[in-house]
């Protein structure tokens, strides 16, 4: 079933289905995305989110962004976008916050903290009135929205206190992932992040799983690999896509992309083709 519903100020849509082929984009709206299933990752901007069932994904409307399947397992959310204006009758700022924050931070509310809170409950709620219309169907959606953006800031002020205190150990992994996607075309091994980064090989692996929910190798092969889909959008030839995205040979690109994406190189440029 598939339900999407766009008004003015704000659309609501639900899918289940494979994973579409998505760009990094931009848009006008103030993005909630409720993922239920799939197998995937959530990029905002240079950060890298494991998405779990259960997670809310937000994004507002300067914040670059796009989902990397890893799969072809179904893929099933519900989103929410609301336009900059939807809330200017309200006395209180609830985008406060959002626009506060910095680019690529706090864009994701784990799941255990999304159902503490009761966010996922809203967008069941907003859904009803979408299928059922009645002509208080639209004042309604908006008092499901502002109820859900005061929980929200509550649930970041949360998220800001239990997830993004700078520790040691959590600026060390901000910095390696920042030197890995700065030199992602390089070969990048173990060996020389423990080396440069003055660490054991076991306590990065299992800091770093910690904190991003990804292997060092799964977070460099998602970021090659979203990159490599982004080039292939824009039409590069794909053997030199292979080797401006880090890979040493064609076959291990080969591999790889066939791995994250369940598609070939050339049969991934041939449906982005046919979409078009």
């Amino acid at each position: 079933m598939k339900i999407s519903f766009r008004k003015k100020d704000y659309m609501y849509s639900y899918d289940k289905a494979s994973p579409p082929e998505l760009r990094l984009h931009l848009h006008n709206y103030y993005e909630f995305l409720y993922f239920k299933s799939g197998n995937a990752s959530y990029i905002v901007e240079n950060t890298l989110y494991k998405a779990s069932p259960g997670d809310l994904f937000i994004t507002r409307p300067d914040e670059i962004h796009t989902i990397s399947f890893h799969s072809d397992d179904l893929y099933e959310r519900h989103f929410i976008q609301i336009s900059p204006e939807y809330m200017k009758d309200i006395d209180f700022d609830l985008l406060y916050i959002l626009n506060q924050k910095k680019p690529g931070t706090m864009n994701k509310i784990r799941a255990d903290i999304v159902k503490s809170y009761g966010l996922d409950e809203y967008f069941t709620n907003v859904e009803q009135y979408v299928i059922n219309r009645v002509p208080e169907s639209d004042t309604m959606i908006k008092t499901y929205i502002i109820q859900m953006l005061v929980k929200i800031n509550s649930a970041l002020r949360e998220y800001s206190e239990s997830e993004l205190k700078v520790t040691a150990a959590s600026a060390r992994i901000a910095d390696i992932k920042k030197y890995i996607d700065e030199h992602i075309k390089e070969d990048i091994s173990l060996e020389f992040l423990c080396e440069n980064f003055y660490i054991s090989k076991y306590h990065l692996c299992r800091i770093f799983k910690s904190y991003t929910g990804l292997t060092i190798k799964e977070y460099i092969n998602t970021r090659r690999i979203t990159l490599a889909k982004q080039m292939i959008f824009e039409g590069y030839n794909i053997t030199a896509v292979c080797y401006e995205c880090g890979f040493k040979d064609y076959s291990n690109f080969y591999k790889n992309f066939k791995k994250y994406t369940d598609k070939s190189p050339r049969e991934f440029f041939k449906a982005f083709q046919y979409d078009l």
